[in-house]
Parts: structure tokens; sequence; C-alpha cells
């Protein structure tokens, strides 16, 4: 079992998944982070590495099943230009930070025009 610090609020969305995945400080995440804000799948798999979590070596197809924490990746499908969108998913629920989450069926109900594409799973 895991515990998330879904408490957490970053207005740097890249900064607050890690947060709450990891439940380390902002200065932690800082440091570990790209000097210029430009983020990437392989971006966030070396600040995790960098930070002592392990992780897939690359994104995965999404399983709601997963028993791991993970950065649940999106996209919305009513944009031509595709850009991606993330949150974090752990047993069943979907967090934002705030201590604001869903459940996976809630989810998918508040936002129909996003499709669940992948996820990278972070472990100790």
């Amino acid at each position: 079992m895991y515990e998330l610090d879904y408490g957490r609020w970053y207005e740097n969305g890249h900064h607050r998944i890690i947060a709450i995945l990891t439940g380390l400080t902002i200065q932690e995440i800082v440091s570990a982070s790209p000097k210029k804000d430009m983020w990437n799948g392989q971006v966030y798999v070396k600040v995790f590495r960098k930070l002592g979590f392990n992780v897939n070596p690359k994104f995965k197809k999404f399983d709601p099943n997963t028993q791991y924490p993970c950065m649940m990746r999106c996209v919305r499908n009513d944009i031509k230009e595709p850009y991606w969108y993330s949150w974090v998913y752990y047993d069943g629920f979907v967090y934002e930070g705030n201590n604001c989450g869903w459940s996976f069926d809630e989810f998918l109900r508040f936002m129909p025009n996003f499709r669940v594409t992948s996820m990278l799973q972070v472990w100790v």
C-alpha cells in the first residue's frame, strides 16, 4: 500500500504531480527538475530516478488495475493539436492536488473530451 500526498498544490503542474507521488518538498523537486521548464516523458523518468524513485523506462499503456501509483496521461479528443494532460492515479482514484480527487468513473464522466492513453508507474 502506498500513500499519496494529494493535499499538495503548486501552480507548476509538473512539480505538483511529482510532489503528490513522492511527498517531497518543492525545493527537492525543483533541484532535480530541468533548468528550462520543458518537459516530456523522458524528462519525468529522469527526474523521478534522480529523486530516488523507480519508474518504468517509458510510459506504457494505461492499466486501471496497476498496483503502483502512477502519472496518468490523457489527450483531448476535441482539439486538433495533440496536447498532453496529466493527473495522478492510484487505487481507482484520480488526484489533482489540493485534496481534490475523484473515482476513476467520476473522472471519465466529468472529462468526456479526455482519453486516457498511458501511465508512468512510480514506486520506491
